[in-house]
């Protein structure tokens, strides 16, 4: 059973190779590196986690939870449905949260090339999470989906909110004080809420 002290040290190596990785990437992230800014030695870092791959599955665990946490219910919210759309996507409701794991997402995602890898596998389940706060997010307006018709609907539409939310943070990251990402979320919740009942309609 690992003491406190175990879990400590593993801690430290956890947050200083998502430091690292969050401003060097995984590739220009050595172990080394990681044992300057932990204050630990290399030892301790195979001894945790066996290897580098292995320690930045950890990394993207603990950086995806953080993410998650921050993202609200839509259930949980006040309003009727479409407000509780436009809550989900409200950036003053995670305000404090550092984007380290889209950060990190989108970095391994270029780096990575084994799409079967454990790195990659743990992205994309974390990624469908976030997919799912959508899906609930559209089914509250649109109700359970009953037909074939109305599933492809919310899925289609989680799919798209989650590819636009990634271009989003990119801008973001590319242009901050050029991108209003308050504004910009405001003009997406409008625009998915009409694309969704276009799309309804037909």
């Amino acid at each position: 059973m690992p003491t406190t002290t175990d879990a400590s040290s593993r801690q430290r190596i956890i947050d200083a190779a998502t430091e690292l990785m969050a401003e060097k990437g995984y590739s220009g992230t050595t172990i080394s590196m990681i044992v300057s800014r932990s204050g630990l030695p290399a030892s301790s870092t195979y001894w945790h986690f066996g290897s580098k791959e292995a320690l930045l599955a950890a990394v993207l665990e603990q950086a995806a939870a953080e993410y998650l946490a921050s993202l609200p219910s839509v259930s949980d919210l006040s309003g009727d449905a479409r407000e509780r759309l436009r809550a989900t996507l409200d950036p003053s409701r995670r305000q404090g949260v550092k984007p380290r794991f889209l950060r990190l997402l989108f970095l391994v995602a270029l780096e990575h090339g084994d799409e079967n890898g454990e790195v990659l596998r743990t992205a994309r389940r974390v990624r469908n999470e976030v997919k799912q706060v959508f899906r609930s997010a559209f089914s509250e307006i649109y109700g359970a989906p009953k037909v074939k018709s109305e599933e492809v609907l919310v899925e289609d539409l989680a799919t798209f909110a989650l590819a636009v939310a990634d271009g989003l943070f990119l801008a973001g990251e590319i242009d901050p004080r050029g991108t209003d990402r308050a504004r910009m979320l405001t003009m997406i919740g409008d625009a998915f809420l009409l694309l969704a009942d276009a799309r309804q309609a037909n």
